[in-house]
């Protein structure tokens, strides 16, 4: 395992038989924009994700545990089920465990970021995959139309345009352009569900588009099976075996 399950995996981070679909409980459009995040303390997810960079085109099962707003915890394992690759962030650092060829990595969230060339952040990586705003509404111009409330915020060289659903009052798009390398992220949400009266996304979409490199774009794809709020507390089990060689 190289650099790319790094990508991949903070790209995929972003149900159960109690869940529903919410489409029959959205009510008439809304008038005023009132964006609704769930709120829990423990959530647990299984999905299904694809990966493909034009180069490598990577499908697995992915297990989620979050402790809202403190520790993101993630295992991978494909198609012949055996895990491959175990995930912890904490609000500063990403440690990741490659069982394939027993190595580790460790980052913080600025090492990332500074490699990438993109501001990763643990807020950032919880809202993908719960379908929150990353850049909060802070007053900015909205515009409505029939289907969305939509509006642009801005931080550092990143312009975020969002797309709340008129009726979902959830995130059903954004956009985030880098008017540094003209790069482009698009991220979609559909298929809304209700988990304890808590609204999620159960089916994510996103497509990063390389302007300035002209090379094939990324695509990620990601659908719950399951999902759970959890009373707690949980476990987020992650420990370096001694043979494991650091990369």
């Amino acid at each position: 395992m190289n650099k790319l399950i790094v990508i991949c995996v903070i790209g995929v981070l972003a149900l159960s038989s109690c869940n529903r679909k919410v489409g029959a409980i959205f009510g008439k459009k809304s008038e005023k924009l009132e964006v609704v995040d769930p709120q829990f303390k423990f959530f647990t997810a299984k999905a299904k994700f694809k990966f493909d960079d034009g180069e490598k085109d990577i499908s697995a099962t992915a297990n989620f545990r979050i402790k809202k707003d403190s520790i993101i915890w993630l295992s991978i394992t494909p198609g012949f089920g055996i895990e491959v690759a175990r995930v912890l962030m904490d609000t500063e650092n990403v440690f990741v465990l490659d069982k394939l060829n027993k190595q580790y990595y460790e980052y913080t969230f600025d090492e990332l970021s500074k490699e990438y060339d993109f501001d990763f952040n643990f807020k950032m990586i919880q809202s993908v995959i719960l379908g929150n705003l990353v850049e909060p509404y802070k007053k900015q111009k909205v515009d409505k139309s029939d289907n969305y409330f939509s509006y642009t915020a801005s931080k550092g060289v990143y312009l975020f345009h969002n797309f709340i659903g008129a009726k979902s009052m959830k995130l059903e798009k954004v956009e985030v352009f880098d008017e540094d390398t003209r790069n482009t992220i698009s991220v979609n949400y559909r298929d809304f569900i209700l988990v304890d009266d808590q609204v999620f996304p159960n089916e994510i979409s996103a497509v990063i588009d390389y302007e300035s490199e002209k090379k094939p774009n990324t695509e990620i794809n990601i659908s719950y099976s399951k999902m759970a709020i959890v009373d707690g507390p949980i476990s987020f089990p992650y420990a370096v075996p001694s043979k494991y060689e650091k990369k």
